[in-house]
């Protein structure tokens, strides 16, 4: 979604050739196992500065606006443990200075709002948080591409780059370029390496379960709790998951993992218990050691660019990414905020201890796309 996003914005900004590369299929990575979470509210204070949450947040309606992704702006509920009422009511000030809507509920309260949940403590609510669906958005992007001349070439693995042109070689071409923009996401490292500069992004592996579909309004909010979240997708299956595991490129789902998230559903909504998770699967999230995106010009060179390490906030980020990048770009300008995204905060691969880890903790030495 991060570069499908950059080239829409590049494109809308006058840029008349632009390509996209893949090695496999749109989004058939990170976003397209992504649970299409909207949550500028319960984010906003995760991120550098509340200007960034107000401005992604802006992009991403336009966006809304625009294309048809099955977007539910259902709120977000998120559970609180036994005494953190006042770390609660602290965080709602917050939220609301920093221009969002924000509540603290009790378990009478939460009964109203989603009357299948069992929880007797308090919970945050954001009312104007909620989800999409992230493939469809995607195909609705991909097809506005392709109908103002975006080339878009998929199942080609890009083998090397050139900085000098600068210039992307694949198994069948050479593409040269005014600019080439990074966007693989956990993958990114892999890619920059070659230029002498390896960001600290690593893959973590989320796992997801789905039911079959449900009557719609079964879940009304997106339900974050202690260790997963919960929610229905517009068309109507019930969903759940969310998991962090850092197991490098390790495909798959683990059981354990799988049973874990079966045990807090049933806890959470006794109610759903009977209601079977009938399908699984996992994605790698674009991890950044600061917890925040990397975006902009690789250090040292002037024409090659990166855009990634957004872990759980890709989906929501992704619209002011592209327009970030597309301003860097085609404006040479960046906007104040944006500069805690700057790439040279991490220097040069071999200068400092940054370097992105295996799932056992061990320093890459040899890593295979």
């Amino acid at each position: 979604m991060v570069g499908l996003c950059t080239a829409l914005s590049l494109r809308r900004r006058g840029v008349r050739k632009v390509a996209l590369i893949d090695r496999g299929s749109v989004c058939g990575e990170s976003t397209g196992a992504s649970a299409g979470g909207l949550w500028p509210a319960h984010e906003c204070l995760s991120l550098a500065s509340p200007e960034i949450a107000r401005k992604a947040w802006d992009a991403q309606l336009r966006l809304l606006n625009e294309f048809p992704c099955d977007y539910m702006p259902s709120g977000l509920l998120s559970l609180l443990e036994e005494g953190e009422a006042a770390k609660g009511s602290e965080r709602v000030r917050r939220t609301r200075q920093a221009g969002f809507e924000a509540g603290l509920v009790s378990s009478d309260d939460l009964e109203s709002l989603e009357p299948l949940l069992r929880h007797s403590g308090y919970a945050l609510h954001f009312p104007g948080d909620g989800s999409i669906h992230p493939l469809k958005l995607a195909a609705e992007i991909v097809s506005w591409l392709r109908r103002n001349g975006v080339s878009i070439c998929l199942g080609e693995a890009v083998e090397g780059i050139d900085p000098s042109g600068p210039a992307v070689r694949t198994a069948t071409a050479r593409s040269s370029a005014c600019a080439v923009v990074i966007a693989a996401g956990a993958w990114t490292p892999l890619l920059t390496e070659v230029l002498g500069w390896k960001p600290p992004i690593r893959p973590i592996r989320g796992t997801l379960l789905a039911t079959e579909a449900q009557l719609a309004g079964t879940l009304r909010s997106v339900v974050v709790a202690r260790s997963f979240y919960y929610w229905q997708l517009g068309c109507g299956p019930l969903a759940g998951g969310g998991s962090e595991e850092d197991v490098g490129f390790e495909e798959g789902v683990r059981e354990e993992v799988a049973a874990d998230i079966r045990r807090e559903w049933r806890e959470l909504f006794p109610a759903l218990r009977n209601r079977p998770f009938t399908c699984s699967w996992s994605g790698f999230r674009p991890y950044c050691a600061d917890m925040q995106p990397v975006i902009g010009a690789v250090p040292g060179l002037r024409n090659v660019y990166v855009s990634a390490g957004h872990f759980r906030k890709g989906i929501m980020l992704s619209p002011l990414s592209g327009d970030l990048l597309a301003e860097q770009i085609v404006d040479s300008r960046v906007w104040d905020p944006a500069k805690a995204f700057r790439p040279e905060r991490f220097p040069v691969a071999g200068s400092t201890g940054w370097e992105p880890t295996c799932g056992d903790g061990d320093t890459c030495e040899e890593v295979r796309c």
